[in-house]
């Protein structure tokens, strides 16, 4: 069996560089980027994931070499891979796509289109530890079924919610939804602006009313902030100081080692420590690198490190 599962998106990026350098055919989209995130911290990772049979080979094979199970993988030959190109602002916040009204009708349809399909779950994927998913839509199948293995198997359901923090117009449904998961991890624009506050200590503790056990809100360059309900104490987690080369994945990756390590110690600070190591081997790379032996044990070390710096906010 599986025991941690990824659910989002594949998204063929086009990345530009803080020094203006656009690097085209990078494998992106939560589903790797989360994948990534969790595996650095255990073998047993599945994704569940759609593209196209069009893949590009390179970011075809950055995927195979992450060292996941790829049996949820399911590839259409009559849909294109989604493909997106991203800039970020001076936070390190996505701006979104370059060029974005021009191409946001089609990139939309195409990706309702790929996320309408039937995505079949692999007979080894369906008693998770913990299933993580990385959406926008709370009424999708696959957050059903999430709920459905939360209330059948006792999986913990792990989510990192696609907030409209522009028009907000998913806001309501998300803050409704929150009661049913067990950990939330939102990017800090969503956090913030749900609360209506930009003190990190009054928008934790305005999100540690609204269910979830364990609540980490990604503040870019900032760090991050966790809670959770046991000890109802809010911490305040540093970035792993690296060169960073690209942002692009690390909030998706910060949530995939978040929910391994919760899942492993029920711990918020080795929870949100284990989180902040995985997004900063997305920072320090485009793409999305394989997970080797060296890798994993330098993360260790790493986290060792991050941990005596955590403090109480």
């Amino acid at each position: 069996m599986i025991d941690y599962v990824v659910y989002g998106k594949i998204i063929i990026d086009d990345i530009r560089l803080k020094n203006g350098e656009i690097v085209r055919n990078q494998l992106g989209g939560g589903g790797p980027q989360g994948a990534f995130g969790a595996r650095l911290w255990d073998s047993s990772v599945g994704i569940l994931t759609r593209s196209g049979t069009d893949m590009h080979p390179g970011p075809k094979a950055a995927l195979e070499i992450i060292g996941i199970n790829l049996e949820g993988w399911v590839q259409y030959e009559d849909l294109p891979t989604p493909h997106g190109l991203m800039a970020y602002d001076e936070n390190e916040y996505m701006l979104g796509e370059i060029d974005f009204q021009a191409r946001k009708e089609a990139f939309m349809r195409k990706m309702g289109e790929m996320l309408s399909r039937e995505l079949p779950i692999p007979e080894r994927y369906q008693t998770p530890k913990v299933i993580h998913l990385i959406t926008e839509y709370t009424k999708e199948p696959m957050a059903n079924l999430a709920l459905q293995m939360k209330r059948e198997t006792g999986t913990i359901y792990s989510l990192e919610p696609i907030i409209d923090w522009h028009h907000w117009s998913n806001r309501d449904e998300m803050i409704d939804y929150f009661p049913e998961v067990d950990i939330v991890t939102p990017d800090w624009p969503s956090a913030s602006g749900i609360a209506g506050s930009e003190s990190p200590l009054e928008v934790v503790k305005f999100w540690s009313k609204l269910g979830p056990d364990l609540v980490a809100i990604r503040h870019g360059a900032k760090g991050s902030y966790v809670w959770d309900s046991k000890l109802d104490q809010i911490w305040h987690v540093p970035i792993a100081k690296v060169d960073t080369v690209d942002p692009t994945g690390c909030g998706n990756s910060y949530g995939g080692g978040l929910m391994v390590a919760w899942e492993k110690y029920r711990d918020a600070r080795a929870a949100g420590a284990a989180g902040t190591v995985s997004a900063s081997y997305l920072a320090k790379t485009v793409g999305v690198p394989p997970v080797t032996a060296k890798l994993e044990s330098e993360a260790s070390l790493i986290l060792e490190k991050l941990l005596d710096q955590i403090t109480l906010l």
